[in-house]
């Protein structure tokens, strides 16, 4: 997001709009650069209450595509989780539920190095951290598996390495809170905007 402040007041309400996308939905880094005589300018106080558009993620789940998920988990012979830090951000409800639905359906699960936590380490279906820094047994599984279900995660190229050569013969779930994560690094079968933990839920 750009914004163009014409005085001090704007400079503020830019600041409470960055620290609102930075802290909401999908965080990530803001950068504020404010001009040298932006920083120098004196002006009166005026305390101001901010206009914030708040984050929301969609109310109603997507719930053909949440059955289609379902039925493609079903029919894969080699599934694998794949999980990132979006996990750790839908909050601890989610991690619970990760662990549930790896424990009901039995498949093997991976983590980023951002997702890291949302499952035990010593949990029996654990392959470790996937990547470049990675496990072996990760990365091996990831390229093996026929089913990829990618949860809070983005396919950066630390985890993919060549795109055209990462797990070429599966097919790809994502299930993302920001709909511009999904196809934009790797190419996927099926795609799910939503909470994680909602999705999953469902």
């Amino acid at each position: 997001h750009n914004f163009l402040v014409k005085d001090v007041n704007d400079v503020v309400n830019t600041v409470f709009k960055a620290v609102k996308i930075a802290t909401t939905g999908r965080p990530g880094p803001v950068l504020i650069d404010l001009p040298k005589d932006v920083q120098l300018a004196k002006a009166p106080y005026h305390k101001i209450k901010p206009h914030l558009p708040s984050y929301t993620p969609p109310k109603h789940l997507n719930q053909p595509a949440i059955e289609k998920a379902a039925e493609m988990i079903k029919m894969a012979r080699k599934p694998v989780f794949y999980t990132g830090g979006g996990i750790i951000n839908a909050g601890p409800e989610a991690t619970e539920t990760l662990r549930k639905l790896v424990d009901a359906t039995g498949i093997p699960i991976t983590t980023t190095l951002m997702g890291l936590g949302s499952i035990a380490g010593d949990h029996p279906r654990f392959l470790g951290m996937l990547g470049m820094h990675g496990t072996y047994e990760a990365n091996l599984a990831m390229h093996d598996c026929d089913l990829m279900i990618c949860i809070g995660a983005r396919f950066d190229d630390r985890v993919t390495g060549r795109v055209d050569a990462f797990s070429p013969h599966s097919k790809k779930i994502h299930i993302d809170i920001d709909p511009s994560s999904i196809n934009k690094n790797i190419q996927i079968d099926l795609g799910i905007v939503g909470d994680a933990n909602a999705v999953m839920t469902e």
